[in-house]
């Protein structure tokens, strides 16, 4: 759903297609940057990967309302977020766009914090695109990302209510390490292969910013 140290811009709380909730610290730069695409094979189609344009957030915005809303009004009691994701995305926080035949089919983007944790802000698909793999796909190349960038912990937070997105988590190797008021929950995997030093999985002091 980039290192910076210091203190985390404030994002907005959005629920979470999958899990997740934001470190202190954010990075600056944007690996998503170097190269201009990169493809998988899935189900003998390519799924591409590139950094989202401006021209993408219109598609983000209306995927995450559509996919997201419902749950993010039932948990936090509050309409979709739509003006302060908007800001999200234009600050710059590394986003990537999933394509198949070049038609957008989803995307992703995170925050990596000071203390070695990458944060995933959102991973939505396209409903149509939700089986035959594509999540796993996408979840590998996001492992991939933090690996290049010397990550040692994916963390997400999920919403109690999204039963379908705590399984899919669970399936990918998350587990869970703490809850938060009023519903989510933080899920977090160690990455096999990652540099630096890695660190016992622990409870990030409790500053609700974002979920995916």
């Amino acid at each position: 759903m980039p290192a910076k140290s210091g203190k985390a811009k404030r994002k907005p709380r959005v629920a979470s297609k999958s899990s997740a909730q934001s470190t202190r610290g954010a990075s600056k730069s944007n690996p998503a940057t170097k190269k201009a695409s990169d493809g998988v094979k899935t189900k003998n189609r390519a799924l591409t990967f590139r950094p989202r344009v401006p021209g993408d957030d219109e598609y983000i915005l209306n995927l995450t309302e559509k996919e997201l809303g419902q749950v993010h009004a039932q948990s936090f009691g509050e309409p979709f977020p739509r003006a302060q994701f908007q800001g999200y995305l234009q600050s710059g926080a590394p986003t990537v766009v999933v394509e198949q035949d070049t038609k957008p089919i989803g995307y992703y983007s995170y925050l990596i914090g000071p203390d070695g944790k990458m944060h995933v802000s959102a991973l939505v698909i396209e409903p149509a695109y939700q089986s035959g793999g594509v999540g796993t796909q996408v979840m590998t190349r996001l492992e991939e990302d933090a690996r290049r960038q010397r990550v040692h912990t994916l963390e997400v937070f999920v919403q109690e209510n999204n039963s379908r997105s705590i399984a899919f988590t669970k399936k990918l190797g998350f587990a869970e390490v703490y809850r938060m008021p009023p519903n989510s929950i933080c899920f977090q995997k160690v990455i096999a292969g990652a540099g630096g030093t890695s660190v016992a999985l622990g409870r990030i002091p409790p500053e609700p910013v974002s979920e995916w």
